[in-house]
């Protein structure tokens, strides 16, 4: 009888050793289901992400023409750098003698002004008012031509750089009309007047070509 309780007790410690490993069994194996979900959700995210990005891209405003570098070698033979040489040295003595007469005609007014302020009573008050805008206008004048003296003074420094006559905008030759006409500018008559380089490279005035071979 003693021995046939042995007996039973082992067969009890079998089933249960049995049913112990078969519980144990699923838990090992779901752990990798729970890193596959995790990675599943880092997927999404990522996803997400990239479709933020996307549309963030789409929302920024298209940046603005940016300015084109110049061919190498690109640039006016010496020949007409000193035309545009001697062109510019005469619109400066031009604005040179107008500034002058500009300076002149301040210090007529402002001495008019001093000697008027001991007659003041005698002065109608519709006079002193039109001397006052009068000396306002010539000052703003003055400055306004010493401006294009040291704009002129800057193209002369680009005409021994051998740079004079390129935009700035397109790297292009500035049309010789244009340049003549005005001795001061660094933009192509194709961008001033389109706001746009133009696809061929050569810039027009009136149906007329740049010669870039000089």
């Amino acid at each position: 009888m003693a021995e046939k309780k042995v007996q039973e007790q082992s067969a009890r410690k079998k089933e249960v050793t049995k049913k112990s490993v078969k519980s144990t069994g699923p838990a090992k194996s779901a752990a990798p289901a729970h890193s596959a979900g995790a990675a599943s959700v880092s997927g999404s995210k990522k996803a997400k992400t990239s479709v933020k990005q996307s549309v963030a891209k789409k929302d920024v405003a298209p940046t603005q023409l940016q300015p084109k570098a110049a061919k190498p070698g690109l640039r006016y033979g010496d020949k007409d750098l000193q035309m545009f040489r001697v062109n510019i040295e005469r619109s400066k003595q031009e604005a040179l003698d107008e500034l002058r007469m500009l300076r002149e005609r301040l210090e007529d007014l402002t001495n008019s002004e001093s000697a008027d302020e001991s007659a003041i009573y005698s002065m109608h008050m519709a006079e002193q008012g039109s001397e006052a805008m009068e000396k306002e206008k010539t000052f703003a004048q003055i400055q306004r031509i010493q401006d294009y003296i040291r704009k002129l003074d800057d193209a002369i420094q680009r005409i021994d750089e051998k740079t004079y006559g390129i935009c700035r905008m397109c790297g292009i030759l500035i049309a010789k009309e244009r340049l003549l006409a005005v001795p001061i500018t660094t933009l192509s008559a194709s961008y001033k007047i389109h706001q746009r380089c133009p696809d061929d490279g050569v810039d027009r005035i009136v149906g007329k070509p740049v010669d870039s071979t000089k």
